[in-house]
């Protein structure tokens, strides 16, 4: 029984180091490698330009809190938006939606409103709440 036990409190220790993270790895990153997207708000990630995975044509830019887009080379005006709980938009402002924090892009001018089904430095994914369709973007460089 005693080996056992013995046994027992070695495989542990075994196992338990080789889930210890590696300091002097973490010790040589810099400091933009450490931030990482969980860190940054919805907002923050949305700045700068994203492409339509679906229709390489179309742009999309977020410049502080100015929404516009850009199509076969076109560029339409730019419009203010909000990010928020709910949709904001006249249309939408009254829907029976699940309140979620900074998940809604509102554009009142335009009457329009987004969820964001995911945004990372690399993708976003929004819901048009008109119709429901998802939308994918990829960041441009």
């Amino acid at each position: 029984m005693n080996k056992f036990v013995t046994m027992l409190f070695l495989s542990g220790i075994i196992l338990f180091s080789c889930n210890t993270p590696n300091s002097d790895a973490t010790n040589n990153k810099t400091e933009n490698e450490i931030t990482t997207s969980a860190e940054k708000t919805n907002y923050e990630l949305l700045q700068g330009k994203w492409q339509s995975v679906e229709d390489t044509s179309v742009i999309l830019v977020f410049d502080k809190n100015n929404r516009q887009e850009i199509v076969a080379g076109a560029e339409e005006p730019g419009e203010a938006f909000v990010l928020s709980d709910k949709c904001a938009n006249e249309t939408d402002k009254n829907a029976e939606i699940p309140a979620e924090k900074d998940r809604y892009i509102s554009c009142a001018q335009s009457d329009m409103c987004w969820y964001i089904i995911e945004v990372n430095a690399e993708n976003l994914s929004l819901s048009y709440m008109g119709r429901g369709n998802t939308l994918n973007y990829k960041r441009v460089k």
